[in-house]
């Protein structure tokens, strides 16, 4: 995690400086020759002085600003700043070159948004460096015969100087912003398929010393394993693990530089795909929480993250429960699925598209100002941070499903012979057949006709935000639920998918805004021919905002509004004979104030009300007429199918 790798960053202890053979940090293979034929060439400022001719009497008079100037040599050639800016007109010293580098670094690969452990690598290979360049210094001047007392007194000086900068410098990240009694904590339960559990906790935490007056640290970590692991159970462990690292990652990275200029806390990466690949046949199921304590000026309380995911394999379903808390924002959602669904890429855009018109229908109609919503540009970031963090999980769990369909033989079987068939039946119907008119070409339908795949669901996600007296919540649900049915020669498919959006202020003000959309279709297969689709959808659209009435110190009714619009489509296909019911109505109430200051019937009523009903009947309709045994027929299997679809419903 973030917080372990600052608290075990290499060290730069200071050593004394002699000559070290180490490829990575010498140039011990360059120096074969004499110092008189190398010096140049390694150190070309100082080619005009280091001639044949030279001097022992020179020699023993390399001052430190020479060295000094080798040094920084060294370093300039070892470390490579992740960002070099121009500054013309000044000149860095060795002490200086090394700390820029590893400030720039960092901060390099904390805008990138790098997990912890590219990060420590970076500090690694900075201190790393930074000792090799040293090494190097004393590596030449061992060769030149010039390491005298001198020269080890002013490197090591020099070294000691950079260690004294760099270790505040990494201490700060997380104690000055932290140093009254801050923690962090993450937890991870696992439960095996087989009931072992295993249990891990890593706790860090500061305070202050009253007797030494200096800030403290306490670390802690503990790893329980109730059972016996397998090597599959191990490895099925670590994919978890992997992908709640990385959550940690990203929570305690946006957690500790919440007021930091470098880091944008709103550019987290935290992802939930991990569950895509979770290993059912060895795992239950795992729960993992994290938290922070901030004792700071600018954010303090409490930040915390649960997370429980479970698969039970009894009743074919898997669950996730979310839930979040930062400051003033809370993020709350859960997700049940079954464990049996298949891919439908088509349909999996349509319910993402669904849900992201849902929030942003919520957003703007919980202000008059459609650019700021009740919860502020800050809220609706956050908001929409934790909403793509659920629909991940959505995704990540409907694949897991077609997964693990794919594995479980009965339950591909039962699927792929059921809902499978009679949805390609219904889409060659409502695509290819030209005779469709179906809920009609000019109908939003944003949950999509026809029948969906994908693995049947419960998903519910809720933003609130607490400011004392104002209070604004937002929801958003989306559901799916498959039935199949058999009677007789007839079998069928009946599918319900939901869509809502809630807003309000929780009992801070009256003003709310209500909409929900449902779409149901009822199927009926014989001899593996589609003879009977019905679809039916609805919106209800229900809104009310209010206006605070300073004279009488309540709030009063603004404007009212209530929609609805159904529309109905009926098809029966028997012996070749296509017949199909259409109906349509929609109707509208609004009640808006006139004046802004007025008594209670000073409103504008605006009603509207339409109703369409259409029946086609294609086919060879001579043949009812003239034969009465193909009309009894007709009429016979009609009913039968009418009854089957009435008992289904």
């Amino acid at each position: 995690m973030i917080n372990n790798g600052l608290n075990n960053h290499s060290s730069l202890a200071t050593k004394q400086v002699l000559p070290v053979d180490n490829a990575n940090h010498t140039l011990s293979s360059k120096l074969q020759h004499s110092p008189l034929e190398i010096a140049p060439k390694l150190i070309p400022e100082l080619a005009p002085e280091l001639s044949p001719k030279i001097t022992s009497d020179f020699l023993s008079q390399f001052s430190d600003e020479k060295v000094a100037q080798l040094l920084q040599q060294q370093l300039s050639v070892l470390i490579t700043p992740a960002k070099k800016e121009n500054i013309s007109s000044y000149h860095y010293s060795a002490e200086e070159l090394a700390i820029r580098t590893v400030i720039t670094s960092q901060q390099e690969g904390l805008l990138k948004n790098e997990h912890s452990d590219k990060l420590i690598q970076r500090l690694n290979k900075s201190v790393k460096d930074i000792q090799g360049a040293y090494a190097n210094t004393s590596d030449i001047l061992f060769n030149l015969g010039q390491l005298g007392h001198q020269q080890t007194s002013f490197l090591a000086s020099s070294q000691q100087r950079v260690e004294r900068a760099l270790n505040p410098y990494m201490e700060s990240l997380n104690r000055t912003k932290y140093e009254n009694d801050d923690n962090y904590l993450f937890e991870l339960s696992v439960k095996t398929k087989e009931g072992d559990i295993i249990n891990i906790t890593f706790n860090s935490s500061q305070g202050y010393d009253e007797k030494t007056g200096e800030a403290v640290d306490s670390f802690g970590i503990s790893y329980e394993v109730n059972g016996d692991l397998s090597e599959a159970e191990h490895a099925a462990l670590t994919q978890v693990m992997a992908g709640v690292g990385e959550m940690a990652d990203e929570f305690f990275k946006v957690s500790e530089n919440s007021f930091n200029p470098i880091i944008v806390p709103n550019q987290t990466d935290m992802s939930l795909d991990f569950l895509a690949d979770f290993n059912s046949e060895q795992l239950a199921g795992f729960n993992v929480s994290f938290s922070t304590t901030q004792n700071d000026a600018l954010d303090t309380g409490e930040n915390t993250l649960d997370l429980s995911y479970s698969i039970d394999e009894a009743s074919n379903q898997q669950a996730l429960v979310f839930k979040s808390e930062s400051g003033q924002n809370e993020i709350d959602f859960a997700l049940d699925m079954s464990t049996i669904g298949a891919k439908d890429t088509q349909q999996m855009q349509q319910y993402l598209a669904s849900l992201d018109q849902s929030l942003e229908d919520s957003r703007v109609n919980s202000t008059e100002d459609s650019k700021d919503s009740a919860f502020g540009r800050k809220g609706d970031k956050t908001m929409q941070q934790g909403f793509e963090l659920f629909k991940g999980a959505f995704a990540s769990m409907s694949s897991a499903a077609e997964r693990y369909s794919s594995i479980e033989s009965l339950a591909d079987k039962q699927f792929n012979d059921g809902r499978a068939m009679v949805a390609d039946l219904v889409d060659n119907m409502i695509t290819n057949d030209p005779r469709y008119q179906g809920l009609g070409n000019s109908t939003q339908n944003s949950l999509g006709a026809g029948i969906s795949k994908l693995a049947d669901f419960d998903a519910k996600f809720e933003f609130a935000m607490d400011r004392g007296d104002y209070q604004p919540k937002s929801n958003v649900a989306l559901s799916q639920t498959t039935e199949q049915q058999k009677s007789g020669e007839l079998k069928g498919v009946t599918q319900s998918k939901n869509v809502s959006s809630h807003f309000d202020y929780q009992n801070t003000r009256p003003d709310y805004y209500d909409s929900k959309e449902g779409y149901n279709i009822n199927t009926a297969v014989k001899n593996n021919e589609l003879v009977g689709l019905d679809q039916y959808q609805q919106i209800d659209i229900d809104k009310k905002t209010y206006q605070y009435n300073q004279d009488k110190s309540q709030y009063e009714l603004k404007m009212a509004l209530t929609e609805k619009a159904t529309h109905e489509s009926n098809i029966r296909l028997i012996n070749d004979i296509w017949l199909e019911s259409n109906e349509n109505s929609h109707k509208m109430d609004k009640k808006e104030r006139i004046n802004e200051i007025g008594e209670p019937d000073d409103f504008k009523n605006t009603n509207h009300y339409s109703h369409n009903k259409l029946v086609t009947l294609i086919g060879d309709l001579d043949k009812l007429a003239q034969d009465k045994d193909a009309r009894r027929e007709y009429l016979t299997q009609l009913s039968q199918v009418n009854f089957f679809m009435d008992n289904n419903k």
